[in-house]
């Protein structure tokens, strides 16, 4: 500023003649990173909604017809029978079916902790609590798969299946050693994350923190998928409804309330944009107006390429659970639909015979 003011003078004072020539440093045309993490987003909502129907595919594998004394007997009277594998060690995992009911108190939920992260403005505490609960995501559906396939394959099969702990403390019951090390594994890896959030300045431009974040906000909407589960159509349509105002609202009318701030995004941006212009920001980073801005962990992120204003493209972990619970309903519809018709018919693909068409009669 002060080199502009002193040109200025100059100019004014010496009657000389001088051309001045503005030059801009190229940017790309595309926005390359957005479409990445479009496609990774609805690559994950996919991923998790194929893989909550999983159960129903498990069931219909195993089955096969009981032999009956008569052989003329109709294919909808056959009798089937499941040989499902031992699961006394690894339980089914909890889930929970939402009611309209779930979906009112949802948003209430959601509604409080934003407000309350708007006045108490305790962003630290949020990315230390969303890095213990993406740890345990990581353990369950990255590292705990990852470390079964592999050590299956291996003469240590048996002896990382025994189990090293056995604590009735709270309910954890019986622990192998393959579970242990998976949990080593992911709270490891949260740690780490967790130090570069607090000691980089901006932390999303270094390599490692953007990509375990992706990695953990992945891992995180795939666990949720699994366990949280729509049973109709009426739950889906209201609680993607009831989303839709709750969005409206938290950004476009609060304005209104707080004097000019969103809520939304004063949250979602940790106290809101930088005060001063990103020009001054740009040379001047550890200026005071300069701090803030920095985004909450809870999204993906993709850093633009080929842009030397950097910045990244952001998609929050909402956007993914919310079409993935309708996805997820979808799929395991589908699923449901396959394993009637396989236990009426002996096949996957349900019939499409009316119920009121008789049989023919036999010779």
């Amino acid at each position: 500023m002060e080199q502009a003011a002193r040109l200025l003078a100059d100019l004014s004072n010496n009657a000389i003649h001088l051309q001045v020539g503005i030059h801009s440093r190229p940017r790309p045309s595309y926005n390359l990173s957005a479409m990445i993490i479009w496609a990774l987003g609805v690559f994950i909502a996919a991923l998790a909604a194929f893989l909550s129907a999983q159960d129903y595919r498990d069931h219909r594998k195993p089955m096969h017809p009981l032999p009956s004394s008569s052989s003329s007997a109709p294919t909808n009277e056959r009798t089937y029978t499941a040989h499902q594998p031992s699961t006394s060690n690894s339980p089914p995992p909890d889930s929970l079916e939402l009611t309209p009911l779930h979906a009112l108190g949802f948003i209430v939920m959601a509604s409080s902790a934003l407000l309350v992260l708007f006045f108490l403005k305790i962003y630290s505490f949020v990315k230390i609590m969303y890095a213990f609960g993406c740890s345990g995501a990581l353990t369950q559906v990255f590292f705990f798969p990852i470390y079964t396939k592999l050590f299956t394959s291996t003469k240590y099969k048996r002896y990382m299946s025994q189990v090293c702990i056995n604590t009735p403390l709270c309910e954890i019951g019986a622990v192998s050693r393959i579970e242990v090390l998976s949990a080593v594994s992911g709270y490891a890896l949260g740690l780490a994350w967790l130090i570069l959030a607090f000691t980089l300045r901006h932390p999303e431009n270094n390599v490692f923190f953007w990509v375990v974040q992706d990695i953990m906000g992945a891992c995180m909407c795939m666990l949720f998928l699994s366990i949280i589960k729509l049973n109709s159509i009426r739950v889906a349509s209201i609680l993607l409804i009831v989303a839709f105002l709750y969005d409206i609202f938290f950004v476009f009318v609060t304005p209104l309330i707080f004097k000019g701030q969103s809520v939304m995004i004063t949250v979602a941006t940790s106290g809101g944009p930088p005060k001063a212009d990103p020009s001054w920001c740009e040379k001047y980073p550890t200026d005071a107006d300069c701090q803030g801005g920095d985004p909450l962990p809870m999204l993906l992120t993709v850093p633009r390429i080929a842009d030397y204003q950097q910045g990244a493209s952001l998609l929050g972990l909402g956007d993914i659970v919310l079409p993935g619970l309708l996805l997820s309903f979808a799929a395991r519809f589908d699923e449901a639909k396959k394993l009637v018709g396989f236990m009426r018919t002996g096949s996957a693909t349900p019939t499409n015979r009316s119920p009121h068409t008789c049989p023919p009669d036999s010779p």
